[in-house]
């Protein structure tokens, strides 16, 4: 077995996130002016969990979280894992709640926990075991103990925590700039979570 200390963050701020739309894996925006500028105060802070470099950063192949891994760890060597893109919101996909609210499809989805299908969307069952598999390959060697940062999105990061912990999806609704720290020990046979936390809030501009 091997111990992995995981960083698990999602993205910086978005026009899209602003504006409280559904900002999925068919929108492929940058950060907005107040992202990138959170994201360089963050790196800038002496007390920040971004001034060690960890060994390996993953992220999904998005601008957004791109953006932010190349911000936070001031470094383009990050390695890209489809299966980390946010959940495809179809019908849904950059219209906020209140042009959805009264639409049929939109009310059976909330009446549904939010796990239903979207119209012409992702299967969110689906939606949870893409992203889990992501994150398994962005451990990489289950042998190798290192520390492995995640860049990645809302949606995916609860997916993650969910399949971890075996708590409920949206226990695990997480702001830009946040995430979790967890250690992990993995192995050929598969991997336990040993411990987790929240990123530090007096860390995030």
């Amino acid at each position: 077995m091997a111990k992995k200390t995981v960083y698990l963050i999602r993205h910086g701020r978005t026009k899209g996130n602003a504006e409280k739309r559904f900002i999925g894996n068919r929108t492929d925006e940058m950060l907005s002016d107040a992202g990138v500028e959170q994201a360089e105060s963050l790196r800038k802070n002496e007390r920040s969990w971004t001034c060690d470099l960890p060994d390996r950063i993953c992220a999904s192949p998005m601008k957004r979280a791109l953006q932010t891994g190349a911000i936070l760890y001031d470094t383009t060597d990050i390695q890209t894992i489809d299966e980390l893109k946010e959940m495809d919101f179809g019908f849904f996909e950059r219209k906020t709640h209140w042009e959805l609210d009264g639409n049929p499809a939109y009310q059976a989805w909330i009446d549904g926990g939010g796990k239903g299908m979207i119209p012409g969307g992702e299967d969110f069952d689906a939606f949870c075991e893409r992203s889990f598999a992501g994150f398994q390959k962005a451990l990489g060697d289950p042998l190798r103990e290192e520390t492995v940062s995640v860049i990645c999105h809302g949606g995916t990061i609860m997916a993650v925590m969910s399949k971890l912990t075996g708590k409920e999806f949206y226990d695990f609704l997480t702001e830009n700039l946040g995430g979790y720290y967890m250690e992990l020990e993995c192995g050929d046979a598969g991997m336990d979570l040993i411990s987790y936390d929240s990123l530090p809030t007096w860390d995030r501009p």
